[in-house]
């Protein structure tokens, strides 16, 4: 056991379970983390002072070498060790090439803790000299349907525009349209984009910050847009390690990003998921919609995802539904967090190419989605809360 001179802040990255557990039972006595996936990886590094990072098997394939070299545009002189089952020359010469300390081969032992824990003395004192390290890591705000026309896009525009009016910066809060066939965010904002994500696949070796904010598009407020591929045949060049990759570095860049799905669970939007501090879960007033939402729940729950993350927002509620809101939150398995009215002002923006929240401020529509950017926004919300009263939605 570790005395508390010498209690270190240690980070596990793995997707196995079992392994994790393993490798905190080695590390008695110091302060463990345990996370999944490198985005919740990145925030630990932020919040809690790490020292080491300890990479489990679950990463140790070049992809994943390359994901978990994130965590050192964080902290660039972060002690990082990958354990490895059945190490590969190419698994090797990718973790040397990225930055990584050293490589172990699986499973742990106390001996390999030990000489773990040895590279943080080394680095200490550069640690505590003149090495900065990001002091924020943006949030990542995914608004998921399984439905098609539940008013995903409308919702996802609608939430950016707001948090870029809450923020009073704009310029801080990107939206990522990852709906890679059929995307709409654009057309959504009067938008003509110069490039999309397509030309961030196709320059993925070369992809750093500078070049990704070159191919972001701006709206007139200031707001910024990666947009989706322009025509569905080009979706294929998208694969999930660059959406992976590429939000990865708008979570650096920005303070929100907001991003738009496909009405399906494929690997690049579990992998969105996985990596998101919230999933507003948009649920059409209609039957088919919630036996879809449910049908996508029961998928997430197989994967053990979180489901803390997520926030149940109703669409187009009004009095001629004849859902019963206690009896879906029943079905779901989740307490509904705030309702948009059924409004025909809400197909009229849409059609004019314009958020109702800036072309009906003053809307019930407008204040509703409001309310729904203010349950992500972190600060003090500009708009009335969702309270227990407005729960009688149907009027």
């Amino acid at each position: 056991m570790a005395d508390v001179l010498s209690t270190r802040s240690i980070l596990i990255v793995d997707t196995d379970t079992g392994a994790m557990e393993n490798a905190e039972k080695l590390l008695d006595g110091h302060k463990v983390h345990r996370v999944r996936n490198v985005s919740d990886a990145q925030r630990k590094l932020v919040e809690e002072g790490v020292e080491l990072a300890i990479i489990g098997p679950g990463f140790a394939h070049e992809a994943g070498v390359n994901e978990a070299s994130l965590l050192l545009d964080i902290q660039p002189q972060l002690p990082i060790v990958l354990v490895a089952e059945g190490l590969t020359t190419d698994v090797l010469r990718a973790a040397i090439r990225v930055g990584f300390k050293d490589v172990v081969d699986s499973p742990l032992t106390s001996a390999k803790v030990e000489s773990m824990l040895g590279h943080v003395d080394k680095v200490e004192s550069i640690a505590r000299g003149d090495v900065q390290t990001r002091t924020k890591i943006g949030k990542v705000v995914t608004i998921m349907s399984p439905k098609g026309g539940a008013g995903k896009t409308m919702t996802t525009v609608n939430v950016g525009l707001s948090l870029a009016m809450m923020s009073g910066a704009p310029e801080r809060v990107v939206i990522m349209d990852a709906d890679l066939q059929f995307g709409d965010v654009c057309i959504s904002l009067q938008i003509e984009p110069q490039h999309t994500i397509v030309d961030a696949a196709r320059d993925i070796e070369k992809l750093d910050e500078p070049l990704l904010d070159s191919l972001l598009a701006a709206h007139t407020s200031g707001l910024r847009v990666l947009s989706a591929p322009l025509e569905p045949s080009l979706a294929d060049e998208v694969s999930t390690q660059v959406v992976v990759k590429t939000l990865g570095m708008l979570k650096r860049m920005f303070d929100y990003v907001v991003i738009d799905t496909a009405p399906f669970l494929d690997e690049p939007v579990l992998s969105i998921l996985e990596r998101s501090d919230v999933v507003l879960l948009v649920v059409d007033m209609d039957l088919p919609a919630v036996k879809n939402a449910k049908l996508a729940l029961d998928t997430l729950k197989l994967i053990k995802f979180p489901f803390e993350k997520i926030q149940l927002v109703l669409n187009r509620v009004n009095s001629k539904a004849r859902l019963d809101i206690n009896e879906l939150e029943r079905s779901l398995g989740l307490e509904v967090q705030a309702a948009v009215s059924s409004d025909k002002l809400v197909p009229r923006s849409v059609n004019e190419g314009e958020p109702v929240v800036s072309l009906y401020p003053r809307s019930r529509p407008a204040k509703d989605l409001r309310a729904v950017a203010a349950l992500v926004f972190d600060g003090e919300a500009i708009d009335e809360p969702v309270t227990e009263e407005k729960r009688g939605w149907f009027r």
